[in-house]
């Protein structure tokens, strides 16, 4: 699991270059050409020049500049609600995502030799709807206790782009919004919504794994690693607009 995350981190890195490339071997359009237009004023003749839009050129494209966020301030209880139930259960990931995980686990059981998953985790049908379970019982606490933990600290759930143009500068705002995010009056704030998120998604399993699995010490570890997940959402977010539709519609299908 920690493999597939750190390959999905690279992969958002990678593909605003992509895009890029992309973009940069468009043809540019020819700027139009400046207007003379005359008023009449209070008797006096005027002659004045309409600025037309300065022409393009290879040197002003940015095609990894972000579009003007679209996340306006202020939120309400109402539209916090909405926002969980749709990254919770009203996206097609809510289905496949779990699927996704449970497949890893198997192919990737925690643990070794003695101390390794029992084998009613790792093969048949039946481990799969165990970890399957497992992948639904960890999103939807994470999702609710960060809803719920959001609206007692005010906190807006909602992810901000960044204003920047560069991909590392754009990076470090998405990792960092993990970290603070942002209030439901648009201020910068402790992101407590998503430790406590974390929290109840890592310690959730504790009700049901096998034993040796279900300590402080895995819960801890499958907390990190859900945080992290949260983290590569962001990433996710920042750069989608300039993936390919492919790819960005594979990793909305993996994600959360």
């Amino acid at each position: 699991m920690k493999n597939a995350t750190t390959l999905s981190v690279l992969a958002l890195l990678i593909l605003p270059a992509i895009a890029s490339g992309q973009d940069a071997a468009k043809p540019l359009p020819d700027a139009p050409s400046s207007q003379i237009i005359s008023a009449v004023f209070k008797g006096t003749t005027e002659l004045g020049q309409m600025k037309a839009d300065p022409p393009q050129s290879s040197a002003g494209i940015d095609p990894v500049a972000p579009r003007a966020p679209a996340v306006r301030a202020g939120i309400n209880v109402e539209d916090k609600l909405h926002y969980y139930l749709t990254e919770t259960y009203f996206n097609p990931s809510t289905l496949t995502a779990p699927a996704f995980r449970a497949g890893l686990r198997m192919a990737n059981p925690p643990g070794k030799g003695a101390t390794q998953y029992p084998s009613e985790w790792r093969q048949g049908a039946e481990a799969f709807g165990r970890n399957y379970g497992d992948a639904v019982a960890e999103r939807v606490s994470f999702q609710t206790a960060r809803f719920a933990t959001g609206v007692i600290t005010r906190e807006d759930p909602r992810y901000v782009p960044s204003s920047k143009r560069s991909v590392f500068a754009r990076s470090i705002h998405a990792i960092s919004f993990t970290f603070v995010d942002r209030s439901n009056s648009g201020h910068p704030m402790p992101a407590i919504s998503n430790f406590v998120g974390a929290a109840a998604g890592g310690f959730v399993g504790n009700t049901y794994l096998p034993a040796g699995f279900n300590d402080v010490t895995h819960a801890g570890q499958r907390a990190s690693l859900r945080f992290g997940f949260a983290a590569a959402g962001n990433l996710f977010r920042e750069f989608s607009p300039q993936m390919p539709n492919p790819m960005r519609t594979f990793f909305m299908l993996i994600s959360q």
